[in-house]
């Protein structure tokens, strides 16, 4: 096959090309395969099948092989399914947006979702959907039974592939380096947001004076440009997908955004019915993972979400802890801690549930108002080593500290302590 390098976002190598690999190989295979592409709102997949298109029929042309793409989007209910172009040809069809096959009426789905079930011995198929096709066809309670696709999934870019992007967008401008991690924290690894950066920098020069250079100064600008003009379509979009999902009447998904919109949830504090709305969530695009804990994506989309489920994040309940017994156990464990590590986790548990920003943890625990972020970013680190001991099972329970995007730290105790 081809190297296929001429898309901005789906050329990097580390995330995206071995997929786009994977999937022109089993379009090319000697034996008929269909498979399924799974992403969520404007993650990329139509522009992934387009590209996927363009190459295979230029790869394929002399093989006496058909590339067909279809856009359901662009159908009308009533249309029915395509026919083999021509009995001596194979036929690869990339069928885009299967989603709004649910949309139509019964007739109309089953004649489609019959011809996908249907195993044609010279047909190649690639699906792309929000969903896997599978699941919304139990759930529409269709007449027809559709296989188990091999299904790949669209997610966001990991932190050091997303930082690459960024600083590739960043090379022509001197205060690049500076501008790299909130342009990083902002975009959150979701392919749109990346894919915009380089227009979003021209955006806001074209905005300056003639000859004034883009700088941190306008980073409150790029931040502003950046959620209203360019992330908005997919806030808004995003938001659309979470209202269609979440219309049972125990609303999981909206339960979980709540709580995310508190702070980060570890993978081990969901219950079973939060599993399958969580791992929805991260195939939409709209939570990412961050060690151990899941995260909302971006904190341009928590100031929307927060909007939109109008949640007051000011408004935070304090927990109620025996402080004494907390003292006391701080004091029983104290060999575990070094001074530093001791002063920090008495003055997260003096002020349990509330968020502690980093400048006041510089200016009170180390006494150094002046100090780095850095500083306190490690100590928070190593503190959190020290609790995850005590914390076992066969150890002291003390609780955690939780990060709070773009606030700070926040002190949870464990369940039933104090």
């Amino acid at each position: 096959m081809a190297k296929m390098h001429n898309l901005s976002i789906f050329a990097r190598p580390s995330i995206q090309h071995p997929l786009l690999q994977r999937l022109a190989q089993s379009l090319d295979a000697p034996l008929p395969v269909t498979l399924s592409l799974v992403g969520g709102p404007l993650m990329g997949k139509s522009t992934l099948l387009s590209h996927l298109s363009a190459t295979l029929a230029a790869e394929l042309s002399g093989q006496n092989r058909v590339v067909q793409r279809i856009n359901c989007s662009g159908l009308r209910p009533g249309e029915l399914p395509p026919s083999l172009p021509a009995q001596e040809s194979d036929w690869v069809v990339l069928v885009d947006n299967c989603d709004q096959i649910f949309r139509w009426e019964a007739e109309d789905r089953n004649r489609w979702l019959a011809w996908i079930a249907d195993p044609q011995p010279t047909r190649w198929l690639l699906l792309a959907s929000r969903r896997p096709l599978h699941e919304m066809a139990d759930a529409s309670g269709a007449g027809v039974h559709l296989p188990y696709f091999p299904q790949n999934f669209l997610g966001l870019v990991d932190g050091e592939e997303a930082t690459r992007l960024i600083h590739s967008a960043l090379a022509a401008y001197p205060a690049g380096e500076s501008l790299a991690a909130p342009l990083v924290e902002w975009c959150g690894g979701h392919p749109f947001l990346l894919n915009r950066v380089t227009e979003l920098l021209l955006d806001v020069a074209g905005l300056l004076p003639a000859g004034q250079p883009v700088g941190t100064v306008h980073l409150p600008l790029l931040r502003l440009r950046l959620a209203a003009v360019y992330g908005r379509l997919l806030f808004d979009s995003q938001w659309r997908a979470v209202e269609c999902a979440d219309d049972s009447t125990e609303r999981p998904i909206a339960g979980l955004l709540h709580s995310l919109l508190r702070r980060a949830v570890r993978f081990d504090e969901l219950s079973p019915i939060q599993t399958e709305p969580m791992n929805w969530l991260l195939v939409q695009g709209v939570v990412g993972i961050d060690g151990h804990n899941y995260r909302l994506f971006s904190p341009l989309f928590q100031e929307y979400l927060t909007h939109k489920l109008q949640v007051d994040l000011t408004a935070v309940p304090l927990v109620q802890v025996d402080q004494r017994a907390a003292h006391a156990l701080v004091e029983r464990e104290s060999h575990r801690f070094t001074p530093q590590e001791k002063t920090l986790l008495l003055y997260f548990l003096d002020r349990p549930g509330a968020i502690v920003s980093v400048d006041e943890l510089l200016a009170e625990v180390w006494q150094r108002p002046d100090g780095s972020v850095r500083r306190v970013q490690e100590g928070i680190r190593r503190l959190r080593h020290r609790l995850a001991e005590l914390n076992s099972p066969a150890g002291a329970q003390i609780g955690a500290i939780e990060n709070e995007w773009g606030q700070g730290y926040r002190y949870v105790p464990v369940n039933g302590f104090g």
